[in-house]
């Protein structure tokens, strides 16, 4: 196991009264995709911010590559790369004109800064587009010169905040292929979303609710500690038939999906009884193979269980 990149102790922020972030402790291993998980207003920005020093905690620890990030963020600085929600991209420039600006603050000149440049553009497709002005270019276009520009000096850590949002799906996964191969060269990535999707693709998973660490590991690990089995009932009937599962007490929960029914038990009951029941009710249905929940089964249950304890 390679020693942690990334350790949190007991990290919170207040503001006034109101507690954003409340005692999160995670560690983050070196070159893997780390997803902070969570509905809006969670915590997931507000804990990037903090631990890329746009924002100061109340209390806490965090140390990166060895050096404590509240202290000592000079050491850390260079080798950390941030792309937030608004992408801090100057509008009235050109493409290459903001990736000069950036490279520049990060300490680049000369022959470093051009040939830095010109292996962002032709890794992320942007030939096409140095000439022309951000102001003019789509969200997904936007999106790639940001991830440009925030990765130039070639960061050994990279936080992105909700970097995805209100992107096509082709986008997003051109930005995921990119984001694959920036971790091949070394890169160890932080990203918050509340894409499922995306989410499932990370190495590891932070799940965070109301500011609180509420599940924390590898995403096909997390849906296995759910302890149940799911199943997917295909037929004409659907609707009937959702309302006759729930009259199950086997069945712990049950949704429409399309044109079938969603059902999951626990993991250590047969179904067998249960559909022989209800075909026995004069339903007709196929029933797919028992599979892991999904990540989607997981955030709701994270959802209901905070709110439960809030």
């Amino acid at each position: 196991m390679p020693s942690a990149i990334l350790e949190v102790e007991a990290l919170t922020k207040r503001f006034g009264d109101f507690t954003a972030v409340e005692d999160l402790t995670f560690e983050v291993e070196p070159e893997e995709v780390f997803g902070f998980l969570g509905p809006n207003g969670a915590g997931k920005s507000t804990t990037i911010k903090m631990l890329c020093g746009v924002l100061a905690p109340t209390s806490g620890r965090a140390r990166a590559l060895g050096f404590d990030l509240f202290t000592q963020a000079d050491s850390v600085r260079q080798e950390i790369g941030y792309m937030s929600q608004k992408f801090s991209l100057l509008e009235d420039l050109t493409v290459s004109e903001n990736l000069a600006y950036f490279g520049q603050l990060y300490g680049l000149q000369g022959a470093l800064l051009k040939d830095a440049i010109h292996q962002r553009v032709m890794e992320l497709q942007l030939k096409s587009l140095v000439q022309l002005r951000v102001a003019g270019l789509s969200t997904g276009e936007k999106q790639r010169v940001a991830l440009a520009s925030s990765t130039l000096h070639r960061p050994r850590m990279l936080f992105l905040d909700e970097p995805t949002s209100g992107v096509d799906p082709l986008m997003r996964r051109l930005f995921w292929e990119a984001m694959d191969d920036l971790v091949k060269d070394g890169m160890t990535i932080l990203v918050t979303t509340h894409n499922l999707g995306e989410a499932d693709q990370c190495d590891r998973l932070a799940f965070i609710m109301a500011g609180r660490l509420m599940a924390y590991g590898k995403p096909r690990v997390l849906k296995e500690q759910m302890g149940r089995q799911v199943l997917e009932l295909r037929t004409e009937q659907f609707r009937e038939l959702q309302h006759a599962t729930k009259r199950q007490p086997q069945i712990i929960s049950s949704e429409l999906m399309g044109r079938a029914v969603r059902v999951s038990l626990a993991k250590a009951s047969s179904p067998a009884p249960v559909l022989e029941s209800l075909r026995q009710q004069g339903y007709s249905f196929e029933a797919m193979a028992p599979e892991l929940p999904s990540l989607e089964d997981l955030f709701i249950e994270l959802v209901q269980q905070s709110r439960r304890e809030a």
